[in-house]
Order: C-alpha cells, then structure tokens, then sequence
C-alpha cells in the first residue's frame, strides 16, 4: 500500500508518520507541496499515485483566523476539494480531520456522527473546516471524515505548553464555561490506522479520547500531573481562576458544549490517561517548560 501523509510535520501529522512508518510513507509538508494550488496538487498525487492519501494539515490558529478568512478558507476548505479530486482520479482512499468547531454548541449532552452541523459555525475557523467537510464529500466517495477536539501532542504548540508556561507566573485565568473532550495525538493516529486496516466502512467518525471536560477543570489536571512528575514544591501550584467565555474575551467565538461522541468506533482511553503518559513520556525532556 502507497500512503501519503500531508501535514507530516505538523502535531498530529508527525504521530501519523510514525504509526505508518512500517509502510514508509511518502510525508508531505509545507516545503514540498503547497496544497492550496490545485496544479501542485494534481503533479504530487499524479507521481505517488497513492492508495491512501492522509490530510492532517490544516490552519488550525483559531483566532487568528478571524482576520485572515481567505487563508483559513483557502487551507481548510478549497484545499481539500483539491486533494479530494486527486485521490478519485487515482482511486485512493482519502482520511480527512474536522473538528468539533462546525457545531453549534448548544447540545450538552454532546453530538453524534449525523448531528447536523451548525448552519453557520461560530467562527471563521468552524466555517472553513466545515467547507472542507462538504469539498470532501462532494468530490470522492472513498473518504474517511474523522471529526476530533482539543488536541495535544509534541509536535507542536498547544494547551498543555500555553498551561506549563502560565504557571511560571503563579496564576492563570482559564475559561470554565466550554466543554469539550482533549484527545492525545498518538492515540488519535493509532485510531486512524486501525480504521484504515480494518475496513470499517466509509463515513464520518468521532475519535475522541474520553470523558468530557472543561478547560479550567483541563488546565487543574495538567499541572496536577506535572507537578506530581516533576515534584513541585507546594508554593510553585499555581492558582487558576475560573473565568466565563464572555470575560476571556477571544477574538473568535468557540461552541459552549462541542463533546463529540464516538458511536461507530471502538473509544480510546479517558483523556486524563492520555495526558498522563504524555507528560510522563516527555516531561524529562521538558519539552513544555522550555
């Protein structure tokens, strides 16, 4: 089998690229393919001609994306119409990352895989993946649309660096008013293999590590770990203030309650497991205080 992983170098495209590393993956990145030109596009796929074709890339910079919009949706939307097309010419099969950003955000009890997406997301950057969803399905039928939340990893910036850094300073504000669930990147790619080889049929899934949080109760379970891994002195916890959305502020609004539930998969394991491993793995290396 031909795979080809787009967005390698990013945060879950580095796990991807170790998890088919068996298989010697082609790894695509910004330097080598600019995905947002459908010619470069075409050329790469013509020449790998892959039986799978993984898109993790993506401009993931939430509120930066308010006031970049043809970027956000050049990258997350027409993009993928583009890989889409590439992959039906050559008969591959397409994997494809949304996010929990495309709802609305007023189902607490959480959403399912055929939950209707939100007429209009909440913000610039749920409007762009959500364009991206719809090129996808419009342009192959071969796809998996694997929709996922809040992930972290190593390779790349995320909450866990942001919460490690702030607490440096002795407190933090952290919003306590957006549920969602944090999925580890590892296990999220693990997930996509075992997707992929076992054939489950073709559609959108929820991949999600479980138990759903908010990102205060997020940010207290973070530094409760770190500091038991790294043995904090007493003094050094930081104090985290809880604070409502409309206080925090953002540039971009985000879904109050975007829990996505996994009913087609098997589910992986309570994010606070996750998190665990991830900072005992690399919390030696301090990879997120540096």
């Amino acid at each position: 089998m031909k795979v080809a992983i787009i967005g390698a170098g990013g945060l879950l495209g580095s796990e991807l690229a170790k998890v088919f590393t068996d298989i010697k993956p082609y790894l695509l990145d910004r330097g080598n393919l600019d995905i947002t030109d459908k010619a470069q596009v075409d050329k790469i796929i013509d020449h790998i001609k892959p039986d799978l074709i993984i898109n993790a890339a993506g401009y993931t910079a939430v509120d930066d994306a308010e006031d970049n919009k043809d970027i956000a949706m050049a990258v997350n939307g027409h993009a993928v119409g583009y890989i889409a097309k590439a992959a039906k010419k050559h008969g591959a099969t397409v994997v494809h990352y949304s996010t929990d950003y495309i709802f609305e955000g007023d189902k607490k009890e959480g959403y399912r895989e055929d939950d209707k997406p939100a007429k209009e997301p909440p913000s610039i950057y749920g409007a762009s993946k959500l364009m991206g969803e719809r090129e996808l399905q419009k342009n192959t039928d071969n796809f998996y649309l694997i929709r996922t939340s809040w992930v972290f990893g190593p390779g790349g910036k995320d909450f866990i660096d942001t919460v490690l850094r702030l607490s440096e300073r002795g407190e933090m504000r952290i919003k306590n008013d957006e549920h969602g669930k944090p999925t580890y990147a590892k296990d999220l790619a693990q997930a996509t293999r075992a997707l992929v080889f076992e054939r489950m049929p073709y559609g959108t899934y929820h991949i999600v590590n479980e138990g759903p949080t908010n990102w205060h109760e997020y940010a207290q379970t973070i530094v409760e770990f770190a500091g038991k891994i790294k043995n904090w002195p007493e003094e050094k916890y930081p104090k985290i203030e809880p604070v409502s959305a409309e206080e925090f502020a953002a540039k971009a609004p985000r879904p109050s309650y975007s829990i996505l539930l996994n009913t087609k998969f098997v589910k992986l394991r309570p994010w606070q497991e996750a998190l665990e491993d991830y900072l005992g793995y690399d919390i030696d290396k301090d990879i997120h205080t540096a």
